[in-house]
């Protein structure tokens, strides 16, 4: 029977939800992870997962006809995606569903359900409730597996015992959960866990992506040792202040290059966290496979910029290495890249090829020599004001 004494933490009061309820059809449940997170009483702020026992898609066509926005539907799994006006989040809308697997990491295959068959298909007890918000039991918390119970203990526990042979992918969100919410992970399904983690394929795009949104969260290290504690072959057990120390390089380099695209943290963790086999067949894009690479490399960087070196060393040394190799060497400990990136990085001469020409350099390559030189020597304080720079220039372009 559903719970009325359920405290669910102003649930039906969040915004999203309060957004679309008015509009909802049907008999519809809020469920998941923000149901977990408000009795939790943590914060859930941007993604909402709504079952509808009936067509979701119909639903929620009618939702985004009455405000709105934007829909992307997915007619093979009867769910479509809600993308709410002013980046308000969004609302992924399911037809209630039971699911099979054909092989272990597959796709499932979806056939019609209802709302117990929907929350029976899902991962851990923490994650199979559900809230009503519509209907005469609106605000009803639906508990069949003892999720409350297990949110009260501080437990992941896995609604079957072959759920991580179905889809392996779990194996990685148990480690994830356990390190985010600090839950012990019940015995049974750590043995489970146990029994498979060692043949985990991170080929598989399921896995992968559950790994990256593992190495996003805000502290990944307990979750990494719990891979590590499983036998997940190619995991590396990273300590919180190595982690910290990335973010802090990575933070120190965004705040003095403001402009510039961003580097993916998850990217950048991932050169400490996986063994170089792992990272190079993971199921994660190319250029993320670059970033944790580069970042790899930025220890033996910072070997060299700890040699004895000058302003225009360390930006010829830096100067020709990929953002994240720098922040890498940054992490390794070298203070010096911090420098460069504040104070050497964008000096420029004041004068240019113009003021060669003029002064009667003949235009050619004897001029960008002669610049080149003359940035070096800016750069090392052996040249100041725009006059001593003319005559610098204009004798290293005519020796030349």
């Amino acid at each position: 029977m559903p719970d009325r004494s359920a405290d669910i933490g102003g649930l039906l009061a969040h915004p999203i939800i309060a957004l679309v309820t008015p509009h909802l059809v049907g008999e519809v449940c809020v469920v998941g992870g923000i149901v977990r997170d408000a009795l939790l009483g943590r914060a859930h702020l941007h993604d909402v997962d709504l079952v509808v026992e009936g067509d979701a898609i119909a639903v929620g066509r009618t939702v985004a006809r009455e405000l709105g926005c934007g829909l992307v539907t997915h007619e093979r799994f009867g769910t479509c995606v809600l993308e709410l006006p002013h980046h308000g989040g969004h609302v992924d809308l399911i037809s209630a569903r039971s699911e099979t697997y054909p092989t272990p990491g597959a796709l499932p295959v979806v056939g019609p359900g209802n709302l117990a068959d929907d929350l029976g298909r899902r991962d851990f007890t923490i994650n199979a409730m559900a809230v009503r918000v519509t209907g005469p039991e609106t605000g009803a918390l639906i508990d069949p597996f003892g999720g409350q119970r297990d949110l009260s203990a501080g437990v992941i526990r896995a609604l079957r015992d072959d759920a991580f042979i179905e889809d392996p992918s779990r194996i990685v969100r148990a480690a994830r959960y356990a390190g985010r919410l600090g839950f012990a992970i019940s015995f049974e399904s750590a043995q489970a866990i146990i029994a498979v983690a060692g043949g985990i394929d991170w080929t598989s795009t399921r896995v992968a992506r559950e790994l990256q949104r593992l190495l996003d969260e805000e502290s990944p290290a307990s979750a990494l040792a719990h891979l590590v504690a499983f036998g997940c072959l190619g995991i590396i057990d990273v300590s919180a202040d190595v982690i910290a120390r990335i973010d802090a390089a990575h933070d120190v380099w965004r705040r003095l290059t403001p402009h510039a695209p961003d580097v993916a943290r998850w990217a950048l963790r991932g050169g400490v966290a996986l063994t170089s086999e792992v990272r190079d067949v993971m199921a994660i894009p190319g250029w993320a496979r670059g970033v944790a690479r580069e970042f790899a490399d930025g220890e033996a960087l910072a070997v060299q910029c700890a040699m004895p070196y000058s302003p225009s060393s360390i930006d010829a040394l830096l100067g020709a290495r990929p953002v994240a190799m720098q922040i890498g060497a940054r992490a390794a400990g070298a203070e010096v890249v911090a420098t460069w990136w504040r104070e050497w990085r964008d000096v420029r001469p004041v004068i240019r090829g113009s003021d060669l020409a003029r002064s009667g350099v003949t235009p050619g390559p004897a001029i960008g020599r002669a610049l080149a030189k003359l940035r070096v020597a800016v750069l090392d304080g052996q040249v100041e004001g725009r006059d001593a720079q003319l005559e610098f220039a204009v004798r290293v372009a005519r020796d030349a």
